[in-house]
């Protein structure tokens, strides 16, 4: 348990707090992620309510694994994912939507207690709301509020005693012509704030072993008699709070670039005066993410994409700021999205089933 727990947390943090690419609408620029990477396409000839629902497969391999020098220990990682986040609009500037992530490790595995063991992340439940008259005047500036609601169907969180998280937000947009002509059409830049209040039943993360110090919990006199026995482990976070920028060139009408930058910030929950197992001042910290990659839509029922994510702690060891946009943490992914109207849509005129 200690170790899928302590382990697994870089994982849980690539599939949750950095969400996968995925095939979307314009408004769903949350938190910066490479969700923008992925170009719009061609629209579906039918318009369904559970229309932009996806599903997506995508490799991940570490910039590290072709450099067998540079740290002290050669740690190749080469993962795999499967996402599936449905959609259902009940109108067409209202939508509900769902993301379960499935990722295993290939390469020998430090965060699992077994070998290619599959890792469930956390089940995302929301709505988001982009009505056409919610634009800044003169700016022109779309804003897009949302609300999501994270269930604890990941070890890591059921470790943490996660029992909910709460994140609303909104994302501010703005889409910028430029050439007439078949390349460089567009350009779109946007800013995502989001506050997450994470409720968890304990401090700390409970693990296996628990640290009494010593201490007869019969005693009612005892400083430690009310808080039982310390669990060790780190600090739960009770607030994250979000902030990125993005942007997304249209090069061609099935070719898109975009890049974007977040920022986390989190504060832990405090401890009671008799606690002193694994106490420390420092009741904040910190993460920076950095993603820069390009989309092809292949047919209208498929895209790739392929480009470059740094998500790590700011901090090293030595407490010393990382380079944000090549470290240990760097890896390169490629993932194929699937937007399942259009692919029913395909298959419809394949068949002629429908008709």
């Amino acid at each position: 348990m200690k170790r899928s727990v302590l382990g697994s947390v870089f994982i849980a943090a690539l599939l949750l707090s950095v969400p996968a690419a995925a095939g979307v609408d314009d408004e769903d620029y949350e938190q910066g992620t490479k969700e923008a990477t992925i170009s719009k396409g061609a629209t579906a000839t039918k318009k369904v309510p559970w229309r932009n629902s996806v599903f997506e497969y995508e490799h991940q391999l570490s910039a590290l694994s072709f450099a067998k020098s540079a740290e002290l220990r050669h740690n190749p990682k080469y993962s795999q994912a499967l996402s599936f986040q449905p959609r259902y609009y009940l109108r067409d500037d209202l939508s509900m939507r769902m993301r379960l992530d499935l990722n295993i490790e290939l390469t020998t595995s430090d965060t699992t207690d077994t070998t290619r063991e599959w890792v469930v992340s956390d089940l995302l439940v929301g709505a988001s709301y982009a009505p056409k008259w919610m634009v800044i005047p003169y700016a022109k500036v779309a804003v897009n509020p949302y609300l999501y609601l994270n269930f604890p169907t990941s070890k890591t969180s059921r470790g943490e005693s996660m029992m909910m998280a709460l994140r609303p937000g909104f994302t501010l947009r703005r889409k910028f012509d430029l050439l007439k002509g078949k390349w460089l059409k567009s350009v779109g830049v946007n800013y995502g704030f989001s506050a997450t209040k994470y409720f968890h039943e304990f401090a700390t993360a409970q693990l296996s072993d628990e640290v009494c110090g010593g201490v007869t919990f019969t005693d009612a006199n005892s400083p430690f008699f009310d808080t039982g026995c310390l669990q060790s482990g780190n600090r739960n976070r009770s607030w994250r709070i979000a902030n990125s920028l993005g942007f997304s060139l249209q090069v061609l009408d099935k070719l898109s670039v975009a890049g974007s930058m977040a920022f986390y910030y989190y504060t832990v929950y405090g401890l009671s005066e008799t606690a002193t197992v694994g106490k420390t001042k420092i009741n904040h910290d910190a993460s920076t993410w950095f993603v820069l990659g390009a989309n092809y839509d292949l047919f209208e029922w498929i895209s790739l994409s392929a480009g470059v994510s740094t998500f790590h702690p700011q901090l090293d060891n030595e407490s010393d700021y990382r380079t944000p946009f090549f470290n240990r943490y760097t890896a390169f992914y490629l993932s194929m999205a699937v937007p399942v109207d259009k692919f029913v849509a395909q298959v419809q005129s394949w068949t002629g089933w429908g008709k």
